[in-house]
C-alpha cells in the first residue's frame, strides 16, 4: 500500500469547514495516510473527528522563531544577490535584485523554521494550492515550502488540488506540481492558459470529493457523507416514491430494476397513507415485497423525515406521478424521473425528467449506472498518478 501525506494548514482546514476530513478518511481506505498540520487545534479536532481507531496518523509540528541580525540578514541579501544578479524582471533590463535585494529585503525573509521536519517519507504528497486573496499565515507558508522542497529534492511525486478561485493562486507553486486536481472545467483551461501541460490536470467529477474540496457549506450537501448506508461506485443507489394508488406503476418501476441486472440498493419512500382500514406498511408488504425480492437487492423502507439524507447518497430518484421529492433531487444534480406509462411524452420540467415505456426506464437506469462508474475521484487520480509516476521511473 502506497504512502500518502497531506500537509494542512489551519486556514486551509477551516475553509473547508473540516470537511477534508472526509476526504482523508476515504483515502485511507486505499492509501497508507499521514496528515501532518502545524496547527495544534487541527491536530485535535481531526482525532477527535476520527476516533482512536482509525488508522490514519496524524502529526503536529511546532514552528521554531530564530533571532535574526542585522549582519545575518546582510549575509543574506548577498547570497540573494548572487543567485538573482542575470535575472529581469519581464520586457525589462530591470534587475530583480536591485527591487528586492534593497528596497524591501526584511519582507523577504522569515525567522520561521520547522526542525522537527527532518526528512519526507510517502509515494506521494498532496498540497492545497495557495492563494494571494487567501493567503496563509507566515507559519503555514513556511511549512508548506519546507515540506515541498524536501520532497523535490528526495523525488517524491507531488500534487496540489485547487481550494481557492483559480485566478489568484500563487503562480510558482502550480508549476512545481507532478499533478494538478481541478474540480470545474475552467479550473482546467486557466492552468492550461498558464502554461501547466494539460495531462497533469485531472478533473474531479465525484460529487463528494468536489464537496470535501469547496469553500462553501451546504447542509444539505452535509448528507452525502452518510455513513450508515454506505453505496459504492458498483452500486446505483435509488430511491422510488410510494404512491396511495398508483401501486401498479411502483411494481413496473420494481421490474425494471430487475430486467436491468445492475446491482442496486433500493429505498421506498412511504408517504403515510392509509386505504381503508389498511396501513401502508401492510399494503407495501402484500404487493410490493414479491417484486422487490426478484431484484436481489439491499432493500430499505424509508420513512419521510429521512429522505434528504437518503437522496442525497442515492443516484436516482423515481415516483409514478410528480412529486416533491423529484424537485429536491434534481436541484442537486440527482437524476429525478417520473415514470408512469399512462402519460403522453413530455418535456423536461425543472430538471426532472417523464418516461412512459418500462424499456427507456430500464436503458436509463443502466446508463446512469455506467455513468456513476466512470466517475473520477480523488483516489482514482492518485492511483493514477502512482501508476504513472512508477512507469516513468522505470
Amino acid at each position: 500500500m502506497k504512502k500518502l501525506l497531506l500537509p494542512i494548514g489551519q486556514r486551509d482546514y477551516e475553509t473547508t469547514q473540516g470537511r477534508i476530513g472526509n476526504l482523508v478518511k476515504l483515502l485511507s481506505k486505499t492509501f497508507r495516510v499521514e496528515l501532518i498540520t502545524n496547527s495544534k487545534e487541527v491536530c485535535d479536532d481531526l482525532n477527535q473527528k476520527l476516533g482512536p481507531d482509525h488508522p490514519m496518523i496524524v502529526t503536529f509540528v511546532e514552528p521554531k522563531f530564530l533571532p535574526l541580525t542585522f549582519d545575518y540578514r546582510d549575509n543574506l541579501a548577498k547570497i540573494f544577490v548572487q543567485y538573482t544578479h542575470d535575472l529581469c524582471l519581464p520586457k525589462t533590463d530591470l534587475e530583480i535584485w536591485k527591487t528586492a535585494a534593497f528596497d524591501d529585503f526584511w519582507g523577504h525573509i522569515s525567522t520561521c523554521a520547522f526542525p522537527e521536519i527532518q526528512t519526507v517519507d510517502a509515494d506521494v504528497v498532496m498540497f492545497p494550492l495557495m492563494s494571494h486573496d487567501d493567503a496563509p499565515w507566515e507559519e503555514t507558508d513556511i511549512f508548506y515550502t519546507t515540506l515541498l522542497f524536501m520532497a523535490k529534492e528526495a523525488g517524491i511525486k507531488v500534487v496540489g488540488y485547487q481550494l481557492y478561485p483559480v485566478f489568484n493562486g500563487v503562480k510558482l507553486m502550480p508549476q512545481l506540481m507532478d499533478a494538478i486536481i481541478v474540480r470545474k472545467e475552467f479550473e482546467r483551461d486557466f492552468h492550461i492558459t498558464m502554461g501547466i501541460a494539460p495531462e497533469k490536470i485531472h478533473l474531479l467529477t465525484e460529487e463528494k470529493d468536489i464537496y470535501s474540496l469547496s469553500t462553501i457549506e451546504d447542509t444539505y450537501k452535509n448528507h452525502i457523507y452518510n455513513s450508515q448506508i454506505e453505496i459504492s461506485r458498483d452500486e446505483l443507489g435509488v430511491v422510488v416514491c410510494n404512491h396511495g394508488k398508483l401501486r401498479p406503476q411502483i411494481i413496473e418501476i420494481f421490474k425494471a430494476l430487475e430486467e436491468s441486472k445492475i446491482p442496486v440498493v433500493l429505498f421506498l419512500l412511504k408517504r403515510d397513507f392509509v386505504i381503508r382500514e389498511l396501513q401502508e406498511n401492510e399494503i407495501i408488504k402484500d404487493l410490493f415485497f414479491d417484486p422487490i425480492r426478484k431484484i436481489g437487492c439491499r432493500f430499505y423502507l424509508v420513512e419521510q423525515p429521512s429522505l434528504v439524507p437518503i437522496a442525497m447518497t442515492s443516484d436516482v430518484v423515481i415516483a409514478p406521478t410528480y412529486v416533491v421529492p423529484l424537485e429536491f433531487a434534481a436541484r442537486y444534480g440527482i437524476n429525478a424521473w417520473v415514470y408512469n406509462r399512462c402519460y403522453d411524452p413530455l418535456p423536461d420540467v425543472n430538471g426532472v425528467s417523464f418516461k412512459n415505456r418500462l424499456e427507456d426506464l430500464t436503458a436509463s437506469l443502466k446508463k446512469v449506472y455506467e455513468e456513476k462508474r466512470k466517475k473520477v475521484g480523488v483516489v482514482d487520480i492518485l492511483n493514477r498518478c502512482v501508476r504513472t509516476f512508477h512507469e516513468v521511473e522505470k
